[in-house]
């Protein structure tokens, strides 16, 4: 679109486009970094089930319960962890079934998390366009309104 030739209602309709593009945005930024913390969360996991894997039973650790805080447990068996599978169902797991489970579920966000920044980046694209059409169309504007004398 020319900004030259640009209206007044073809304009505002660009406002309206940047308006909804920055919503978009803001939401994809959300979802950015709660995918980066449930990715941080899948690696916090591997790395448990990693150093706990050659724990032996009955090794008495501590156990994260949130915020910096843990409890103090028993380890019972090193050798089935307890997966959450989505919709608030888990199921038990060797410690290998469980590993690669996670690093499935670790690659599946990843490429989530990538495809979410190459839209993220189409959007601060198209709103940096539009930022500049409508800078040019004001200069316009304001270069053939008459000149006052004070």
């Amino acid at each position: 679109m020319s900004d030259e030739r640009l209206t007044q209602q073809q304009a505002q309709d660009l406002v309206v486009r940047h308006q909804q593009y920055q919503y978009q945005a803001e939401a994809i930024a959300q979802q950015v970094n709660m995918l980066k913390i449930t990715i941080r969360d899948v690696e916090t996991a591997l790395t448990t089930i990693t150093a706990l894997k050659d724990e032996p039973a009955g090794e008495e650790i501590l156990v994260p319960v949130g915020f910096g805080s843990f409890v103090n447990a028993t380890l019972t068996n090193p050798d089935k962890v307890v997966i959450g599978i989505g919709a608030g169902v888990s199921v038990e797991k060797g410690t290998d079934d469980a590993k690669v489970f996670l690093e499935k579920r670790k690659d599946e966000l990843t490429k989530y998390h990538e495809q979410l920044n190459n839209a993220f980046t189409k959007l601060a694209e198209e709103l940096q366009g539009i930022e500049r059409t409508l800078q040019r169309y004001e200069q316009t504007q304001r270069s053939q309104q008459p000149m006052r004398a004070e």
